[in-house]
């Protein structure tokens, strides 16, 4: 399509009228020229049956076929006689084929100008096109029509302040267009008069609606009288003319109840708790637009305000799955993270029975789940679980926010924090570890896991040690020799499967071990043990050397006691009398025997 605006060019260009266009060249429109389209309606329209009007101008669009300019000027008369109707979305489609180099610059101008007009009747909220918004450029100033379709543009977006000054002009330029396009923009033009305080046009406007059937008592007519009301302090008037309206179901009812639910709330008319809960109504009978998403946003304020700050948070659920993609989203996003993490912090300190804290997290995770965010609250849920010893709580929501997380990874919706999927799986295998669950713990621990963090790596391992130990799986155990890089609490328990199976030179190779790490810190289980391990391996000087040294090695309770039974009888006998030693070894496995459960794992 030939460029027909130059927006950077002076002020003092030629301009060229209507009369010109149909001599402009391509070589005369390379000139600095600003060339305005013709005014769309210098009389008022020939009023004709709608089927046998559209029938004769289909005919000529067929009849012109690929011609120009037959073709253009059919398709642009097309469009005007859907625009006359008010029918945007069948105009729009016909003049999507009017452009191109080939269509004469006359013809490109007309079709250009309904495009915009067409664009600002559209009820379906579409940008309006790139060549259809350059009329709207100051360039164009001097059209006669631009007034009132700026003013229409400003009023479209919500920006009544913009659209007060060109009001009057607007309105004396709308005089002069089809009734349908009248009807269609007067209530937005009233609206925005009644903003602007601009009350002799508001007056005129309202008078007009009288002219048109869908406008005259209409929900549009009163809830605007009700704005009206509201501007100059006459809430009583204002309540009476939303009321007769808000039992329709178009947006002006829509509106109307909104306002109803606002004014109650100004004047202390209606209680927050009724207030919440006509809008919980009002959120079911409206939704898709934007003021849908208010409805919401504004009662999710007033149950902050009532301390019903979960409900709050799953109403910005609402707004996050009703209205995604939106700023509003983005917006509720915001302030439902705020409440979920005051919400979790005081799940975790016990502020919240756990009961209703299980209860809340169902509600609000099935709108946050692929949220980074969400994940750390969720995985505080699970440890709070965890550490109360509901352990399949908790190992399940550690997998649930796992799985989430790493899909919404996938999909590019978030990024995990560096170890946050690897320290879920960790915890998980913990958990299942600690309530017993060895047939999930068994599956878990086949899958890859990677694990880059030394000190997740090690508790992982520690994990794996203590499944093939409660198993029985002590093959599996002692696979892995150990060697500095096996934790000491891997290292123990192998020293116990070694033990257990009866393997006492390798238990006392493993028990070594373990005491040249721990020395004096070695728990008295182990070191019972070691010793005994030594003894029946055979090794009596290990077994004497041990009886003498751990006393010097450990303050722990009950050690000083058998050692000396140990050596009572022969304290200075270095190997010990071999009856002696039997009977106070056997002792010591009494005694090791005894421990409680906790501590004969040391």
């Amino acid at each position: 399509m030939m460029a027909l605006l130059l927006l950077s060019c002076p002020v003092s260009a030629e301009r060229a009228g209507p009369e010109q266009i149909a001599q402009m060249t391509p070589a005369v429109l390379s000139e600095p020229r600003v060339i305005d389209p013709p005014a769309l309606y210098l009389g008022v329209r020939a009023a004709q049956p709608f089927l046998e009007e559209r029938a004769h101008l289909m005919e000529a669009v067929v009849a012109a076929g690929d011609r120009q300019p037959g073709q253009a000027r059919a398709l642009t008369d097309l469009a005007e006689f859907f625009f006359a109707h008010a029918m945007a979305p069948e105009g729009l489609s016909v003049l999507s084929a009017v452009q191109g180099e080939a269509v004469p610059p006359a013809h490109a101008l007309r079709a250009q100008a309904f495009e915009l007009a067409l664009g600002l009747i559209d009820g379906r909220d579409l940008p309006l096109t790139p060549r259809a918004e350059a009329l709207l450029a100051p360039a164009h100033a001097g059209w006669p029509d631009q007034p009132l379709f700026l003013a229409l543009s400003h009023v479209r977006d919500g920006r009544c302040a913009e659209a007060a000054p060109l009001l009057a002009r607007a309105v004396a330029r709308l005089d002069r267009f089809p009734a349908a396009v009248q009807a269609r923009v007067l209530p937005g033009l009233l609206e925005c008069a009644i903003d602007a305080g601009q009350w002799p046009l508001a007056r005129g406007l309202a008078v007009s609606f009288d002219a048109h059937a869908e406008l005259k008592d209409g929900a549009a007519y009163h809830y605007l009288l009700g704005q009206a009301a509201e501007m100059v302090d006459k809430p009583l008037a204002a309540f009476d003319s939303y009321a007769q309206v808000q039992r329709g179901q178009d947006v002006w009812a829509h509106r109307a109840r909104r306002a109803l639910v606002r004014l109650g709330l100004t004047h202390d008319a209606l209680s927050t708790k009724d207030a919440i809960r006509l809008l919980e109504l009002e959120s079911e009978m409206w939704r898709g637009d934007a003021s849908a998403g208010e409805v919401l946003d504004e009662m999710a304020s007033l149950q902050v305000i009532a301390g019903r700050k979960t409900d709050a948070i799953e109403t910005y659920g609402l707004i996050v799955s009703r209205r995604a993609g939106t700023p509003q989203a983005t917006a509720a996003q915001q302030k439902a993270r705020a409440l979920i993490e005051d919400l979790y912090r005081k799940g975790a300190e016990g502020e919240i029975p756990l009961g209703r804290f299980m209860t809340d997290h169902a509600r609000i995770s099935r709108y946050f789940r692929f949220t980074q965010s969400f994940a750390l609250a969720s995985e505080l849920f699970a440890d709070t679980f965890r550490k109360a010893g509901a352990t399949k709580v908790a190992a399940e929501e550690y997998a649930t926010t796992h799985d989430y997380l790493t899909a919404a990874q996938d999909l590019g919706i978030t990024t995990a924090d560096e170890g946050q999927l690897a320290r879920l799986k960790v915890k998980e295998a913990e958990t299942l570890l600690a309530g017993g669950q060895f047939e999930a713990l068994g599956t878990l621990l086949l899958q890859p896991v990677t694990l880059t963090d030394p000190d997740l790596k090690r508790r992982f391992d520690l994990v794996s040690a203590r499944y093939f130990d409660e198993t029985g799986q002590t093959a599996e155990l002692l696979a892995d020799a150990g060697g500095e890089g096996a934790s000491t609490q891997i290292l123990r328990l192998r020293a116990l499967a070694h033990f257990e199976r009866g393997e006492w030179v390798a238990a006392a190779a493993a028990y070594e071990e373990l005491r040249a790490r721990e020395g004096s810190d070695m728990p008295l289980p182990s070191a019972i043990r070691y010793l005994l391990s030594a003894h029946r391996s055979g090794d009596s000087a290990r077994a004497a050397e041990l009886a003498e040294a751990f006393p010097s090695l450990t303050e722990l309770p009950g050690w000083a006691e058998i050692a000396r039974g140990l050596t009572s009888d022969a304290p200075a006998l270095l190997p010990l009398r071999e009856e002696t030693a039997r009977a106070r070894l056997d002792r010591a496995q009494e005694t090791l025997d005894g421990l409680p459960d906790t501590e004969r794992l040391n």
